[in-house]
């Protein structure tokens, strides 16, 4: 038995630093992303949100978003008009490895590729923000294709999303979020003409679709400073 331990222990020697380079290489596919989307300097498209959301009702709502990676957006919309907070919008800048402690869970296949699962907890975490972040990320074509992230409030939120090539890059055409957190009245449902809910919680199903890209035209920051009554709002 003891022969027995001692092979299996050396085993496990042997293998360990291939195992752990293996690991690091999956890790660095958030490093790939990056360099992926490196050449992506702005872009415009049009937007619909579709909200199937237990106790809230609203019509569909539609936006133009100007994007300008890694930080600047603005909306634009002749109506009220608001996205979900976490996995509203696409932006895979913010996943820098530096900012997170990167742990990896598993590799798998999705949906007919190879894919990494891993875990970003933030270095700096926010009164509000995410805990985590639970990344699948496709390694045959260096996208995320799924997200989901937990609240200390309690919320959480899962993304799926389906990409379109647009001027050499993959740019999402759907995301969809389901939904499971406390619906109170800080949602302002007032704004569609209903009184205030009293907090539960429920569960949803948001779904956005992207349309008409223009990519890289060249957006002056200006842009991104003028006054607009569309707000990007943390919304269910």
């Amino acid at each position: 038995m003891k022969k027995i331990l001692g092979c299996l222990l050396w085993v496990f020697i042997l293998l360990a630093p291939g195992f752990l380079q293996a690991q690091e290489e999956d890790i660095g596919i958030l490093d790939d992303l990056q360099k992926k989307y490196s050449g992506l300097k702005d872009y415009t498209v049009d937007v619909n949100v579709h909200f199937d959301v237990e106790g809230f009702k609203a019509p569909d709502m539609q936006a133009k978003l100007y994007c300008k990676p890694p930080d600047k957006m603005k909306i634009e919309s002749k109506k009220i008009f608001f996205l979900p907070k976490e996995g509203g919008t696409f932006n895979p800048f913010i996943f820098n490895r530096e900012d997170f402690e990167v742990k990896f869970l598993e590799r798998l296949t999705h949906e007919g590729s190879h894919a990494v699962k891993l875990k970003l907890t933030p270095k700096r975490r926010k009164p509000n923000g995410p805990q985590d972040f639970i990344l699948t990320i496709d390694t045959d074509r260096t996208v995320i294709r799924e997200m989901s992230t937990s609240t200390i409030e309690g919320k959480e939120v899962k993304a799926r999303v389906k990409y379109g090539r647009f001027s050499d890059f993959d740019l999402p055409i759907r995301i969809e979020l389901q939904l499971d957190f406390s619906f109170n009245e800080s949602i302002e449902v007032k704004d569609f003409g209903q009184s205030p809910q009293p907090a539960k919680r429920v569960t949803g199903r948001v779904e956005i679709t992207y349309s008409n890209y223009k990519v890289n035209i060249g957006l002056r920051d200006q842009i991104f400073n003028e006054k607009d009554s569309s707000k990007l709002r943390d919304r269910p």
